[in-house]
């Protein structure tokens, strides 16, 4: 442990001393609950990433949203899945580009560190094909001249050790930023064995993680209207796999290394806009288990290419489209040969505003290898006004169809794989309003309905499993959210502040179908979909002392089909005391803090036990 500190402590002290500045930017970075309809947000540093950064993108969001995060412990395998739909129907982006796997159709959440991006931004509603929501994380440019720094340090319970840093710097056209970010854990935490008699405290074994990340990127402004910018993201993970509480012990673990490059350019020409971005992505998984005598090695890789273009008509018309060729692959044992396919996908959309109104419509069509995708166009219309110089509401129309083609997983795996799929279709709805006053209260309530039919599920066919399109699946509810502050309009942390926000979402899904006359999974909740999600903070701030709480209630989780086993409810209390210390443009801060106050036991996967209380100390620069 000492020589990390070491590391971070030199880089530290090189970061501020390489320039001394005049100014102080600091980064906002937000977490951003949206629709097409909802376009105003009351600021609130309870949304505010800098209190989590360094943590992993999976436990912020857990914390900050009231989006379900499906997570097998501690630093394990994260997926996030919103309105009831499954991971693989969610599509998580880096800069507008998709990062989801080609073989498993997913995202791991937890091997993103918070603070490796400027913002991050949920739209739950399903649009430009995609059935459930998409998950952004974005890159800014550099703005302001000099150098600047960013970072995070964390400290705590079970031998936890997370920190992320951020050197930012802009000289003439050419900026950039380099990060870093590392976290370990050895995760031996306590928990209640509930398969044992008297249920007895037992400590998880063979559950430590490690993690690095690193970040660079470049832009270079070539004139007024050309810029360049080029990236380059690195991970290194290394995972043991805890075993289930019903087994003794486990000697399973996984490593994972990403490598994510992307190039991008940017013009203006009168009154059109262009974008062409390329990525490329390798991601390599090594799974081992001794005990199974298994040692196999997963590649997968994926260049994606977009060309996007804006217009700015006159009588406030934008024409956007877009054109992405992707080629994605994977070499997989259980394939027996590498598997590999072309994507092609064309998307329209015009946006028009008159008086307050905003029309949206559009379209999207893909082509994966000579198989066309459901075509699926989308209309909104939305509608805001200014009662008066203190009232504003805002209320919003949403409907599209929407689709999602098997993993290479889905078709090609061995045994089981089924080339024969169909895409899975969507249709999904939306009616929100908005009540905005001043800048210091805000509520928003959406009321959702998705439609999914050819549902692919993994069914047992004999002596394997295979995938089958045979559910078709309403999922509907309700997402709250109010927000209130008395200092929106005043940032002097020398007054009393106050921030509150709370977030409720209410999602109910159902399977239309039985395989057959003894399925009783036929009209029953979906495995893993709460019925109930609820999140509230509260933040007092004075004189650069703060209190935070967070308070989260997630309601029992169905984990069989026929609803006849389940995971109870459990509420969970993360407490945070800090001080912020100011001088000469340069900001310090140190906290405490104390997560799952009650010692909650419980499981957000059945058989995966989650930490109870801990402790960790935390360290923030803003150099």
């Amino acid at each position: 442990m000492k020589h990390h500190f070491t590391i971070w402590f030199v880089f530290l002290f090189f970061a501020a001393s390489a320039e001394n500045r005049k100014d102080t930017v600091v980064l906002q970075e937000v977490v951003k609950l949206e629709t097409l309809s909802n376009e105003t947000s009351v600021a609130s540093p309870l949304a505010s990433l800098k209190y989590n950064s360094g943590n992993r993108l999976s436990d912020a969001l857990n914390e900050c949203s009231s989006v379900y995060v499906k997570t097998y412990g501690n630093g394990q395998l994260a997926s996030i899945a919103v309105r009831g739909t499954s991971a693989t129907q969610t599509e998580v982006q880096w800069n507008g580009m998709r990062l989801n796997s080609p073989s498993l159709g997913q995202t791991d959440l937890a091997l993103f560190v918070l603070g490796m991006q400027e913002q991050v931004t949920m739209v739950r509603t399903g649009m430009r094909g995609v059935i459930g929501g998409t998950l952004m994380m974005d890159n800014t440019v550099v703005k302001d001249t000099g150098v600047h720094l960013n970072a995070t340090l964390r400290g705590g319970s079970f031998k936890t050790f997370e920190s992320v840093a951020d050197l930012r710097y802009l000289k003439g056209r050419v900026s950039g930023f380099t990060k870093l970010s590392y976290a370990r854990s050895d995760n031996d935490y306590p928990f209640r064995n509930r398969f044992q008699e008297g249920l007895p405290f037992q400590r998880q074994t063979n559950a430590a993680t490690q993690q690095l990340s690193f970040m660079q990127q470049f832009n270079v402004a070539i004139n007024d209207n050309h810029s360049v910018m080029a990236n380059v993201w690195l991970t290194e993970a290394n995972r043991q796999i805890a075993p289930i509480i019903s087994k003794p012990n486990s000697t399973e673990h996984q490593q994972d290394y990403s490598l994510r490059s992307m190039l991008g350019w940017k013009g203006k020409f009168k009154s059109v806009r262009l974008n062409v971005t390329s990525l490329y992505t390798r991601d390599v998984l090594r799974y081992v288990n001794p005990e199974a005598k298994l040692d196999e090695t997963s590649l997968m890789q994926a260049w994606r290419n977009k060309v996007e273009a804006t217009m700015l008509l006159p009588k406030n018309i934008r024409l956007q489209a877009e054109l992405d060729l992707d080629y994605e692959s994977a070499e997989v044992k259980a394939y027996q040969q590498t598997r590999g396919r072309f994507i092609g996908s064309l998307k329209s959309y015009l946006v028009y505003y008159l008086r307050g109104w905003k029309f949206h419509g559009g379209f999207r069509q893909d082509l994966i290898g000579n198989k066309l995708s459901a075509f699926s166009p989308e209309l909104a219309v939305s509608y805001s006004t200014q009662v008066n110089q203190k009232h504003q509401i805002s209320a919003g129309l949403i409907a599209s169809r929407n689709f999602r083609f098997p993993t290479l997983n889905d078709l090609y795996w061995l045994p089981g794989g089924n080339p024969n799929l169909k895409q899975e279709k969507s249709w999904n709805g939306e009616i929100s309003l908005q009540y905005s006053y001043l800048k210091t209260v805000q509520f928003t309530i959406n009321n959702f309905y998705l439609y999914v039919d050819d549902w692919i599920q993994w069914t047992p066919t004999g002596s394997f499993w295979s995938p089958q399109n045979i559910r078709r699946v309403f999922s509907r509810g309700l997402e709250t959210t109010l927000l209130l502050t008395n200092a929106a309009n005043n940032d002097n942390p020398k007054q009393f502040q106050v921030h509150g926000s709370v977030s409720y979402t209410f999602t109910q899904t159902t399977n239309l179908d039985g395989q057959s006359t003894f399925d009783e999974s036929k009209g029953k909740q979906l495995i893993y979909v709460p019925m109930h999600n609820a999140v509230a903070s509260l933040q007092l701030s004075f004189r650069g002392f703060y209190v935070r709480s967070i308070h989260r209630y997630i309601s029992q989780v169905f984990v069989a089909t026929d609803n006849s086993d389940f995971l109870p409810a459990y509420y969970l209390t993360n407490l945070e005391i800090g001080k912020e210390f100011t001088w000469q443009n340069r900001r310090v801060a140190a906290a405490f803090k104390i997560n799952n106050v009650g010692n909650t036991n419980y499981e957000n996967v059945a058989q995966r036990p989650m930490p109870g209380r801990s402790f960790e100390g935390i360290l923030r620069f803003n150099l």
